[in-house]
Parts: C-alpha cells; sequence; structure tokens
C-alpha cells in the first residue's frame, strides 16, 4: 500500500537516485520492523501469544506494546541511519510532493458517513484492544467488534472478505494447530531428552535461539520458523525446572522473527519493493546483516528488563 501510495513520488524521482533506492528500502524495512509493536502487527507475535495463552500466561495487547513498540522505534532509528550512511543523503536533498496537493474527487454523504463509522468502529475496537485486561475481556472478543460492526453495516460485503488474506490467516492457523499438536505428542520433549546431557544455561539458550529465528526467517516464512521454534524451545526449558519465567523465550523469537531482512524473500514487503526492479538483491544486504545483528542482542536486554519489572 504505502509503495503504491508513493510511486508518484518515485515517478518525480530519478529512478535510480539513492534517494529512491533508499526509500524502496525503508518501507519494507518500516513494514517489518513495525509489526514488532503489537500483537497483530505480525503473525509471529500471534503465534508467541497463543503458545504463551496455551500455558496459561496472558498477555494484553498493551503489555505487548510495551516490549514491542520501543524496541521497533529503535530498530527504525538504526535501519534509517544505515540508509543515510550508505546512501549519502543529505538534508538537502528535496522531494517534490505536489501530487499531496491534488484535488480529491467529490466524496459523496454515503462516503463520508461509511469513513465515519469506521473511524468510530476503530477507535472503539483499539480502546478495548489496550484495555481488554482491565475489563476482564478477551483480546479475542474484541476483535469481535470490527467483523460485526463492519459487516452489519454494510462497510465490508461479501467480495471483501473473499478478498482478505485467508493463505496468512491460515498459515497462522495453522501454525498454532502445529504447536499445539508437537506439545500434545511430545515431540519436542523428545528431542529435549535426547538433548538433556547438555549442560547449557538459560542466557545461552536465549541466545541461541534468537540468532536461529532470525537465520530461519531469512530463508522460510517467519510465522513457519516461529511455529516450529516456540514448542521446541518451551520443552528445553523443562530443563531449568521452574527457576526461569518461560514469558521470555517465546517473546525473544515472536521479535526476532521480524528482523529477517537479508534478502529479498525473506519477507513480503522486501519482495513486493525488489519487484519494482529498482533496486538490486545486494541492496537488502547491509541492512539486513545490521539489524540481523543488533535486533536479537537489543531483544534480549529489552525482553529480560521488561518481564522482570511486569512479570
Amino acid at each position: 500500500m504505502m509503495i503504491a501510495t508513493f510511486a508518484p513520488l518515485f515517478a518525480s524521482l530519478d529512478k535510480k537516485s539513492n534517494l529512491s533506492r533508499a526509500l524502496l528500502l525503508g518501507i519494507p524495512a518500516a513494514a517489518s520492523i513495525g509489526g514488532i509493536g503489537t500483537i497483530i502487527g505480525s503473525a509471529p507475535n500471534a503465534i508467541a501469544v497463543g503458545a504463551l495463552e496455551n500455558m496459561g500466561y496472558h498477555i494484553s495487547f498493551l503489555e505487548w506494546m510495551l516490549v514491542g513498540t520501543p524496541l521497533a522505534f529503535i530498530l527504525l532509528f538504526i535501519f534509517w541511519r544505515v540508509l543515510l550512511v550508505r546512501y549519502r543523503i543529505n538534508k538537502q536533498a528535496s522531494l517534490d510532493f505536489s501530487f499531496l496537493q491534488q484535488q480529491p474527487k467529490t466524496v459523496t454523504v454515503e462516503q463520508k458517513t461509511q469513513k465515519s463509522i469506521v473511524l468510530v468502529i476503530l477507535a472503539v475496537t483499539l480502546f478495548f484492544w489496550l484495555t481488554a485486561k482491565w475489563f476482564s475481556i478477551p483480546v479475542a472478543a474484541a476483535s469481535g467488534i470490527p467483523i460485526v460492526g463492519l459487516t452489519m453495516l454494510g462497510i465490508i460485503d461479501a467480495e471483501d472478505v473473499r478478498k482478505l488474506p485467508w493463505d496468512t490467516l491460515m498459515l497462522v492457523a495453522g501454525g498454532l494447530a502445529l504447536g499445539l499438536a508437537i506439545e500434545e505428542q511430545q515431540i519436542a520433549s523428545h528431542f529435549v531428552q535426547q538433548l538433556s546431557h547438555i549442560n547449557i544455561s538459560f542466557m545461552a539458550l536465549l541466545i541461541m535461539f534468537s540468532f536461529i529465528t532470525v537465520l530461519l526467517s531469512n530463508f522460510m516464512s517467519n510465522t513457519a520458523a516461529t511455529t516450529i521454534l516456540i514448542p521446541v524451545a518451551l520443552s528445553l526449558l523443562k530443563m531449568f525446572g521452574g527457576e526461569i519465567n518461560p514469558i521470555i523465550l517465546p517473546l525473544a523469537i515472536g521479535i526476532c522473527a521480524s528482523c529477517a531482512l537479508f534478502l529479498p524473500v525473506s519477507t513480503p514487503p522486501n519482495a513486493i519493493a525488489f519487484s519494482t526492479g529498482l533496486i538490486k538483491q545486494s541492496e537488502f544486504r547491509l541492512g539486513g546483516i545490521v539489524i540481523g545483528l543488533l535486533g536479537p542482542i537489543l531483544t534480549i536486554f529489552w525482553v529480560l528488563f521488561v518481564v522482570y519489572l511486569l512479570y
């Protein structure tokens, strides 16, 4: 959506200019890193929360934001600095935003009403997402507000429902089901028993899983990587008895899955940006390496700090 929105801006620039390429790298990176901020920001976040929910640990929308949003801002700032240095962009770089001043099409009363309804439903949904724990309302119940409201009021029709990204939704649902099956069939526990003779500290385990998550997510779906790693990680925690808070490891894995930016195939936003033909595959590498290395490190320290404060 953002690449399409800024298409007129790209058209006003030299397609091979440093500024164009920096923007095309920054937009998909912001989409991936920004997804760390909320539970619904990316599928790995939802999988991590779902896995913890199955264990009896509830993380509210607001609690996740306290963990994810500061990290997202820090990593976005780092990536922004990488782009400025890599493409030598200075303050004198000029942009033509005249396309934003184009006169909008005539808006009917019905369209204005629909926009108002959407804004009201958005505000109500966000309110209950953020305060669900205070009112003892399940996040899933709050998520039903836009589903029911938008369909009953005719904002979304059957055609819109068919256009929903069902493949992504089914991937998340399948991932949660697979994780539950792995746990119930004690497949992960089998591997834990094989590794039980290995003497490893929790910090080493946390570092290992954080970097493995980034590595796998660069070459495969981060949803699939999270689905595979979280059940195994939770089973390995049993080696430490009840000494370690089980929230830490799934949180770190879920967040680190969004730090994979090394290749065009690493994330759908990267693939969309690459498909424009304006950037090369090699241009993803520098930012991908920086975020792939600093992301897990910052995540580990921040998650440990926040979990210590909240739990």
